[in-house]
């Protein structure tokens, strides 16, 4: 007598149907996923216009020159972010027929490029904030006109740090799941075109 389940034998028989995806539904998909991208990179864009804003008077309020500096460095940080954006992720301009691509080609070749921009997000995204956060940081936690004791102010700067690598790490993280969802449709995709072949 066998120990499989009649209904594990029955599900392990079923031919397993490839995963299709009409050329029309490629082409929604792929209109939905730059419309998708395009709402992103606004979204950062107006994010970081406050930033900027935010910083450019915080520095121009606050007299002491380590906190100054820490504003400049993370108004420098944005601006390089909103260049790489731009140059990394930006949605695609044109469509699959403007760049002489069928529309599979011309989704694959944008699910990658937004891939490997969410995958490097350490480096081009998180990284240029770092310089300016942890200047501004300790600047904040070590003024002179805060007149903190040692001890106090070098928990504030340990707390505020601290915070600021937690949110990095979401950050991060979140990127990276993303990442792993568009190479899943990367594989996907993959999978769908060889078994048009």
């Amino acid at each position: 007598m066998s120990d499989r389940d009649p209904l594990q034998s029955l599900w392990t028989m079923q031919d397993e149907e490839p995963f299709t995806m009409s050329l029309a539904d490629i082409h929604t998909h792929a209109q939905r996923f730059q419309s998708r991208i395009r709402l992103r990179n606004v979204l950062e864009y107006g994010a970081s216009v406050i930033v900027v804003g935010a910083f450019a008077w915080i520095g121009y309020l606050v007299p002491d020159p380590v906190v100054k500096a820490g504003a400049v460095l993370i108004i420098l940080g944005t601006l390089y972010v909103c260049w790489q954006l731009f140059a990394r992720a930006r949605a695609a301009s044109g469509d699959a027929a403007a760049q002489g691509l069928s529309w599979a080609d011309f989704h694959r070749a944008e699910l990658v490029r937004q891939h490997d921009a969410l995958k490097s997000v350490l480096r081009w995204y998180l990284a240029p904030f770092a310089p300016g956060m942890i200047v501004f940081v300790l600047g904040v936690a070590f003024a002179p006109m805060a007149g903190m004791p040692f001890p106090a102010a070098l928990g504030v700067a340990l707390s505020g740090l601290g915070f600021i690598a937690f949110i990095f790490g979401a950050v991060w993280g979140l990127n990276q799941w993303a990442a792993r969802r568009i190479r899943t449709e990367i594989e996907a995709l993959d999978r769908m075109q060889r078994g048009q072949h």
